[in-house]
């Protein structure tokens, strides 16, 4: 195209026709083909400027049609197919900027592949990452929801070198970003919303100081420079002026469990439309434990132990995690001790917070918690990969829930349900195996029938009357789905704490044949750990 290049900055703008492009998807929906968008600026026959970007092809589309019982949708369509979004909250992945190369997010990028995730929330109060951070998330096919820089406080934008500067920086990082075909959703803030509505962020002598950010400002700039994406004000938000962390419209920060609620059970009742940030506190890997405390210090709440706590508070509830479910207190254990409970306890916790929300796929469309990664050193903390990369006790089971195919196990007061999860795009056909087995060994409840996943969908596959389990304290409910003769998913469901249980003695048996170690128990042998360094690929 012929442009006359006027004095200053101005947009020009050149349209290119492509036929049956081939489609970039999420990671787990199809491959991530990328092309390369060329523009060369000529002035008599010389070359004076060149830009490229690398793009993928796809169309995404967020639904927020009406819910028949209550609220809307809010699904995630790309080029057409939904998409159950999992994945968790990516903080600056060091505390130290400059150290944050290709390198430490690869790494990262591999892990979240490994945790079966397919997306990540630049959460708002963090960074816009480097370029790397997107290049790979492209390469990969994960999803990114980015936030702008604004989190959980009151920003002084009625000053106008203030809000100058924040436009300045918008305008460069919607620009940066605005290529990349992994970056889906633009929000204008973690949580300030919410401030207004609950926490008095909506008092003081200046009332409302940003709210022209992320109303008029970020949608108005996205219009002129990233007009396809989808923009919200806040996370969480709810359109048509309704409170911000409703359960049947928007996106949803379940934190009605997690600090002063220790009852992970009561996930199992929660109905989210798009749950993108809620949490348990656990612990990190045992050999990340170690290095940042001295010897002499290495027991929990230790000075040292306090200084590098991520909880909230030097008594905070978290405290009563391992005694509410365990029967122990956390101050008598030993180093290693309370990074293996606290990281059990954990693990539950995100599994059932995920096979919650999972199962109810596409009445809820996400399981996104907090969080993915940790920006340094610490003791206990909400990560399943610590500052030092490595897997923290919690991230094998939150790898369980997030498989593509899965298994869950729901009770009522009238019957147990098995809900079967397929996230491909073929029918699965199998083998169910589901009832009751008892802690001490035995099946007194123990039914087969052949079943069907349809794709894309969860469907409830069978059930047995809830009067059929006579002893939920030494009783536990199970399934397991097993395709072509291999053992494909599972599930359990316990419905008292770990510490109401009736415990028999486990008698775990190794057998090595052939570089495979296969593990056996005549009674229930629950957590049985093998790398608490959570270095090691299981």
């Amino acid at each position: 195209v012929s442009i006359e290049v006027k004095p200053g900055l101005h947009a020009y703008e050149a349209t290119l026709t492509v036929l049956r492009p081939n489609l970039w998807w999420p990671v787990g929906h199809g491959e991530q083909p990328l092309e390369s968008v060329v523009a060369i600026l000529t002035v008599d026959g010389i070359e004076v400027g060149k830009k490229e970007h690398r793009i993928g092809w796809r169309r995404v589309v967020i639904d927020q049609s009406k819910h028949p019982r209550a609220g809307q949708y809010f699904v995630v369509e790309v080029n057409g197919r939904k998409i159950f979004c999992k994945g968790g909250n990516f903080v600056p992945a060091d505390i130290i900027r400059a150290t944050i190369d290709r390198q430490r997010y690869k790494k990262l990028i591999d892990l979240a592949l490994e945790a079966n995730f397919n997306l990540l929330r630049v959460w708002g109060g963090g960074l816009y990452e480097s370029d790397d951070f997107y290049d790979l998330c492209d390469e990969q096919g994960i999803l990114v929801w980015q936030e702008f820089i604004f989190a959980c406080a009151r920003f002084p934008a009625t000053d106008e070198t203030f809000r100058n500067s924040v436009r300045e920086e918008a305008v460069h990082n919607i620009r940066r970003l605005a290529a990349h075909p992994s970056l889906f959703v633009w929000c204008g803030n973690n949580e300030n919303e919410w401030g207004y509505w609950d926490w008095g962020f909506d008092k003081g002598t200046q009332v409302l100081p940003d709210h022209a950010l992320y109303h008029h400002l970020f949608p108005r700039l996205l219009a002129v420079e990233d007009p396809t994406r989808w923009y919200q004000p806040s996370s969480p938000y709810s359109p048509d002026s309704l409170h911000p962390n409703r359960d049947d419209i928007g996106d949803q920060h379940p934190w009605s469990i997690g600090f002063a609620e220790l009852d992970f059970r009561k996930y199992r009742n929660l109905e989210c439309r798009f749950p993108n940030e809620g949490g348990y506190l656990g612990t990190n890997s045992l050999a990340t434990l170690i290095a940042c405390l001295p010897e002499a210090e290495r027991r929990p709440h230790s000075l040292a132990w306090r200084a590098h706590d991520n909880s909230i508070g030097s008594k905070s509830p978290t405290d009563n995690i391992p005694e509410l479910w365990l029967g122990k207190k956390l101050r008598e254990m030993s180093l290693e001790d309370s990074c293996y409970y606290l990281g059990l306890v954990q693990g539950e916790a995100l599994r059932e917070y995920c096979e919650n929300f999972h199962r109810r796929m596409f009445d809820c469309s996400a399981a996104i918690f907090w969080m993915f990664n940790d920006c340094w050193a610490s003791t206990r903390s909400w990560t399943i990969v610590d500052h030092s990369l490595r897997r923290t006790p919690a991230f094998h089971s939150v790898r369980r829930a997030l498989e593509s195919v899965a298994l869950v196990v729901v009770e009522n007061s009238e019957e147990v349900v098995i809900y079967g999860i397929n996230e491909g795009r073929e029918e699965i056909a199998g083998d169910l195996r589901f009832g009751i087995f008892s802690i001490a060994g035995g099946w007194p409840v123990d039914r087969k029938t052949k079943v069907k996943l349809p794709p894309n969908a969860s469907v409830p596959l069978a059930r047995f009357p809830r009067t059929e389990w006579r002893d939920s304290n030494a009783e536990i409910a199970a399934a397991m789905l097993v395709v072509d003769g291999k053992l494909l998913a599972r599930a359990r469901l316990i419905l008292p704490t770990y510490a109401e249980l009736t415990w028999a003695p486990a008698n775990p048996r190794i057998e090595l044949n052939a570089g495979v170690a296969t593990f056996s128990s005549d009674t229930f042998a629950w957590g049985v750990c093998l790398d608490l360094n959570g270095e090691r690929q299981i």
